[in-house]
């Protein structure tokens, strides 16, 4: 948050400085006036007070002509002024800046995390961290600090000031505020814990309802809208209920509190008072006026910071906290995706007794054990199997999403592990069964990967992938937005826009991760008969659970329990007996 700012964020404290010291001067020069309209006498001043009268063309000079008082405060009053709005302008500046900084290095870091790292944090977890324990630390490291700054700065001036004066007074001014602090602090801690309860009911509230906007077809498929009310009642009840027990403790504290701020401003007007009536009595002992009025003045100065330290000072653990949760982003290892080599990529694909297991399997089991296939370039490819049998794990090892723990993936004879992670992503096009899409129109999502594609050759792919003619129909054609997450779409036409974005990458490897599953058979046997066409065609692995969809292929990968239970085509595996067998004899008595 400091690289660059530290210049910005160090000189704030300079100007702090000097805003109090002409504030606290404005409030000084008011007990040099009464004591100069007085005739207090000058060997009886204390030395701050005779600096002050000397600076300013001596006493004789200053109690002749009362009215350079007037101009002195106005001098004081407008530098304290100018000096205050300067810092509070100066202060939202490095508060932004020094924000900016910190959330373009956790969005970077978050960016650049492996993806394995990121599935293993919570979603929610990531957004708090990269949101309100961002905004926690840094209103700590600004506002709070500056607070902590100027509360501390403010009462150590003023007390000084003020035992310079009197010590008497100086020590009356002053003995509630430790135990105002004290009470302070421990309150406000438990007023704390109140807020972050009735926090986290507001963020379950907050949740519940946006689930039911997610789910708003489930809900309204199923007529659930009266027991979604219904259960929303129950979470608004408790964030009410938790909300007004949060309201009624800081309420007492406010209000508790005041009565040692307000008490201290009595006994020190009090003690002043008699101070000063003994000084009328007899002028060698007592207070001034002017030194009474002083003591009344910095009084009300100091006890309102105090209070407010107690505050910040309670919210200490929380910023260290936020600290501690944002570090774990920024301390975790990033990933390399620049590192390697970057040929030339046609297509060819082999896996090599590849197996793999992933980070969090018990007894490290691996998922996948002793792959071994090879394919052509532009050849394609169909993987069939169980669920959890490893289909879409071998994509991911093959985008390097996961990097295998034995044998070898090679793209065109090089290993991938050799290859820069980025160039290869390019280069393969992995079509996800649910894709997303951002909330943008048609168009926008289409080319996201390709700003400098024509309008030709978009309209070529989205009717490769059967979904021009849809996207037409629409009121404003590849202008209409689709919606948050594409909610707008259908389950088919959101899998035909991804796939339509993919071809649009002109890889020379394309994955549909079982990304035809949402359309019927003939789109999918007119999607897959374009693709076979096509000018510039693509390696394509297909991981499907559909045999219409698979018998087409050069080679078809069945997978049984994370082993490769055979290979081979169609007309091939249909005379074997094994899954294959099985899967097609009841495919082909459903339909």
């Amino acid at each position: 948050m400091l690289k660059g700012n530290k210049f910005r964020y160090y000189f704030y404290f300079f100007v702090l400085f000097i805003s109090l010291l002409f504030y606290l001067l404005g409030t000084y020069t008011t007990k040099a006036l009464i004591d100069a309209i007085n005739k207090e006498p000058f060997e009886e001043m204390d030395f701050l007070e005779q600096l002050f009268f000397n600076a300013f063309g001596g006493y004789e000079f200053l109690t002749e002509n009362i009215y350079v008082f007037a101009i002195i405060l106005v001098i004081f009053a407008l530098l304290s002024g100018g000096t205050h709005a300067f810092r509070f302008v100066y202060r939202a500046k490095t508060n932004t800046q020094m924000g900016k900084q910190l959330q373009d290095a956790l969005f970077y870091k978050v960016e650049r995390l492996n993806y394995s790292q990121i599935k293993s944090m919570k979603n929610g977890d990531i957004l708090q961290t990269c949101t309100r324990d961002e905004d926690i630390y840094r209103r700590f490291l600004t506002d709070h600090i500056y607070s902590i700054a100027y509360s501390s700065t403010i009462v150590v001036l003023a007390s000084i000031i003020l035992f310079i004066t009197d010590w008497k007074m100086a020590l009356i001014t002053i003995s509630l505020m430790p135990i105002m602090f004290v009470y302070s602090f421990f309150i406000i801690k438990k007023v704390r814990i109140k807020f972050r309860i009735t926090d986290d009911s507001e963020g379950e509230m907050t949740s519940k309802i946006e689930e039911n906007l997610a789910s708003v077809r489930v809900v309204k498929a199923f007529n659930n809208e009266a027991y979604e009310i219904d259960n929303f009642e129950h979470y608004v009840k408790d964030y009410r209920k938790k909300f007004i027990d949060w309201r009624k403790l800081s309420s007492f504290f406010f209000s508790s509190s005041d009565i040692f701020i307000f008490g201290q401003i009595l006994l020190t007007t009090i003690c002043g008072f008699y101070f000063t009536f003994l000084h009328y009595v007899d002028p060698t002992t007592g207070i001034s006026l002017g030194t009474m009025v002083l003591a009344f003045s910095y009084a009300d100065i100091i006890v309102w910071p105090i209070r407010d330290l107690a505050m910040i000072l309670s919210n200490v653990a929380r910023a260290f906290a936020s600290a501690d949760r944002i570090n774990l982003i920024l301390d975790s290892e990033s990933e390399d995706i620049y590192s390697g080599e970057t040929p030339k990529i046609n297509g060819g694909i082999e896996f090599k007794n590849v197996s793999f297991a992933f980070p969090d399997t018990k007894n490290h089991e691996h998922t996948i054990k002793n792959i071994t296939f090879k394919v052509e370039p532009g050849q394609t490819v169909a993987i069939m199997g169980k669920t959890g049998s490893g289909k879409s794990t071998l994509a991911y090892l093959l985008d390097r999403l996961y990097d295998y723990d034995e044998g070898q993936i090679l793209i065109d004879g090089i290993d991938i592990t050799k290859i820069q992670k980025s160039y290869l992503r390019k280069n393969i096009s992995l079509i996800l069964q649910e894709p997303f899409l951002f909330s943008k129109t048609v168009k926008e999502n289409l080319i996201i990967g390709r700003k400098d594609v024509s309008e030709e050759k978009m309209m070529q792919a989205t009717k490769i992938s059967q979904i021009h003619e849809s996207i037409t129909k629409f009121h404003n054609g590849y202008d209409t937005p689709v919606g948050e997450r594409g909610t707008t779409l259908s389950g088919g036409q959101k899998q035909r826009v991804a796939i339509a974005r993919s071809l649009l990458m002109d890889s020379p490897i394309l994955i549909f991760d079982d990304s035809l599953s949402a359309v019927d058979t003939e789109t999918d046997y007119n999607i897959r008969n374009a693709l076979k066409n096509r000018e510039d065609k693509s390696t394509t692995i297909i991981i499907t659970h559909r045999v219409a969809t698979a018998k087409d292929a050069n080679l078809i990968v069945v997978l049984n329990k994370g082993e490769v239970e055979a290979l081979g085509t169609h007309d091939e595996l249909v005379k074997q007996e094994g899954l294959y067998q099985r899967i097609y004899k009841i495919q082909t008595k459903m339909e």
